[in-house]
């Protein structure tokens, strides 16, 4: 069967469904017979895009194949799908259709090369195979030849490659016979192609490095591939000019069976054209470094990154060449993704991120990853403003330590451990539970990282809080690790509630306080009955309109998209909010608004009740806005926490 993936920004209305197959050699019957499979299964494809050898074979062997061929040209059979083939074997056709031919009706060979469009993608292609006998041998000149049999020739790539230059757009999908060489490379063992019968993969059949220098050229979205019957799909790696990742897929042939040998696979995708650049930058968490090294070098002015890093390391001082500078980090970076995003460089021996107050605080911007050889070290700079994280582009270059005052030099200091939270320093925080006074009696569950508490001076006896065990300022700060976490007790919350006939309403506020023990994030979880849910946008922008005067609340996806959000400054005030939205078919959706505090200080101020606000006025209860009107007892608060706790049983997640 098939597999599909969706790799597009786009609205449905701009996706492209397109349905890629390796090698067909001829075999038509089964091809197209899976093809109607596939479509009853999951729908119709917009096109079939068919790399390797798409023709018969010659010989005994191809006579049949031959014969059902005849039929479709004839009109006696019909395609059920617009295909597109590039073809590896036949010289002939080759030699007759250089710029292609429609074969039959709806399905046609695309040519020797070129770059097309077709359902509004950009698609470059290359037939033939590689011959080291006849690669380079012909001429540049008008009597030189792009193809020789069915080889191609580097007259052939090197003109592919200037047609691809010509565009003005990304090309989104190169179709070529072989695998590009060194497709292997930078790769954790468990991420290598390998053979489903466990025999080694003869590269020198399979690839060439033509193939490989032409994707490392035209950069495409997707470089899709057949010949080493293969099913194979590589992590993304960074495309070096235009910034966007790029997918690998090898494909096996229709006439083999096996999921390791798949021949199908099915994409869904916007054009290039169509995206916003935002959007066709993003980059999946496992992206990786070219695996084809450093064939095209990254262009534009980083003086200003240079200056930022001089500041925290010195100009003139001698190189740590094993290890590398990293900045513009975000404030909730961590170790893990930096590891993710650098493991293919090579080992990596130590991560060091300076923060602000030690292990779970905000990231300062900057840090240092030491490898085991100056080589990786230098392989990593080569993604220098490649590498995209928190909306940043981030600088990386071989450490230079200033000399501190003590006499030892700047970055990690290798022989000290990084500062851990302590109770010292919070042992004021209301919140945090390293403090002895905590109010323990109000804690309804908890795990290593996270807890909920029942909220002092409810709106309602149901209103809880989610919050981080450790000190961590604001959900925007935290590490990916604990943002996963907090988010999995306020869905499990979100479930109690629903089961219970109650929707939720959300909000997290972040004004930073003078003294750091003061800042302890909390999210505030509210149920509210069905009834109200529909008037909760309302609420929303009625409280925004009279405490936020001239504000807009910009909507987002995630809570994970605030980080983006706040002008590259951690300290930057917001406001969030998750709110009941329209009811469809699949149940009320959510919707999330976010206001951050512009960077130049001009917009107003957020007021410390606004989530309260909005929720009172929401519920008819203004008199609540203030939670100390309305702090029952302690005894009171105790009977409650417990009465939550029993319900909140059979939804507890399993923290660490």
């Amino acid at each position: 069967e098939g597999k599909s993936e969706v790799a597009s920004m786009g609205t449905d209305a701009d996706r492209r469904r397109i349905l890629l197959v390796g090698d067909v050699e001829g075999s038509l019957t089964k091809l197209y017979s899976q093809v109607e499979a596939q479509q009853k299964k999951v729908g119709a494809f917009d096109a079939l895009l068919a790399v390797g050898a798409y023709l018969p074979a010659l010989g005994e062997g191809g006579k049949e194949a031959a014969a059902v061929l005849a039929e479709y040209v004839s009109g006696a059979r019909k395609a059920p799908i617009d295909t597109f083939f590039i073809e590896s074997k036949s010289a002939a056709f080759l030699q007759v259709a250089p710029d292609g031919k429609q074969l039959c009706e709806r399905v046609s060979f695309l040519g020797g090369f070129g770059v097309c469009e077709i359902k509004g993608l950009k698609i470059a292609y290359l037939s033939g195979s590689h011959d080291p006998a006849v690669y380079g041998t012909a001429k540049d000149g008008d009597d030189g030849a792009d193809f020789v049999g069915s080889a191609y020739t580097a007259r052939a790539v090197k003109k592919l490659i200037q047609l691809a230059k010509e565009q003005t757009s990304p090309i989104d999908i190169l179709l070529t016979a072989e695998w590009p060489m060194g497709i292997q490379e930078r790769l954790d063992e468990a991420e290598k192609p390998k053979d489903p019968d466990g025999q080694s993969i003869d590269w020198v059949k399979v690839s060439s490095q033509p193939i490989a220098e032409l994707c490392a050229a035209l950069e495409p979205r997707y470089h899709v591939f057949g010949t080493g019957d293969i099913f194979y799909q590589r992590p993304p790696f960074q495309t070096k000019e235009a910034g966007h990742v790029c997918r690998c897929i090898g494909l096996g042939k229709v006439t083999t069976k096996g999921k390791g040998r798949a021949a199908f696979h099915g994409l869904s995708l916007s054009p290039a054209t169509s995206m916003p650049e935002t959007a066709l930058k993003q980059r999946p968490a496992n992206t990786g470094p070219s695996p084809f090294g450093a064939v095209v070098q990254p262009t534009g002015d980083s003086q200003g990154e240079k200056r930022d890093a001089a500041a925290m390391e010195g100009d003139d001082a001698a190189e740590e060449k094993d290890t590398v500078f990293l900045g513009k980090l975000p404030p909730n970076i961590d170790q893990k993704r930096i590891q993710a995003a650098l493991k293919h460089v090579g080992k990596i021996e130590r991560i060091h991120l300076a923060r602000e107050e030690g292990e779970g605080s905000a990231c300062k911007g900057f840090g240092w990853v030491t490898f085991s050889t100056p080589e990786e070290a230098q392989a990593a700079c080569e993604l220098s403003e490649l590498l995209e994280c928190g909306g940043r582009k981030i600088m990386i270059s071989i450490s230079k330590p200033k000399t501190r005052a003590d006499g030892t030099t700047g970055g990690p200091r290798k022989k000290k451990r990084e500062i851990q939270i302590v109770i010292e320093p919070h042992s004021e925080c209301w919140f945090c539970l390293v403090n002895p006074k905590v109010e323990k009696h109000m804690i309804v569950t908890a795990t290593t990282e996270v807890y909920i508490a029942t909220a002092r001076g409810p709106i309602n006896p149901y209103h809880v809080q989610v919050l981080p065990v450790k000190h961590a300022p604001c959900f925007a700060a935290c590490p990916p690790e604990l943002q996963q976490a907090m988010q999995a007790q306020v869905m499990a919350l979100r479930k109690m509630f629903l089961e219970a006939g109650q929707e939720c309403l959300i909000w997290e506020r972040w004004i930073p306080m003078g003294m750091s023990a003061a800042n302890h994030m909390q999210i505030q979880v509210l149920p509210i009955d069905k009834s109200r849910a529909a008037d909760a946008r309302e609420a929303l922008q009625a409280a925004v309109k009279q405490h936020l005067a001239g504000v807009t609340l910009k909507r987002v996806k995630s809570p994970v998209d605030v980080a983006d959000n706040l002008n590259d400054d951690p300290t930057t005030p917001y406001i969030y909010f998750e709110l009941p939205g329209d009811l469809t078919a699949r149940g009320r959706q959510i919707e999330r608004y976010l206001y951050a505090a512009p960077a130049s200080g001009s917009g107003p101020r957020i007021p410390l009740n606004l989530g309260r606000q909005v929720a009172c006025g929401l519920l008819g209860c203004d008199d609540k806005v203030d939670w100390r009107s309305c702090q029952d007892s302690r005894d009171g608060e105790k009977k409650l926490c417990v009465t939550l706790r029993e319900l909140f049983k059979p939804f507890q997640v399993k923290g660490k």
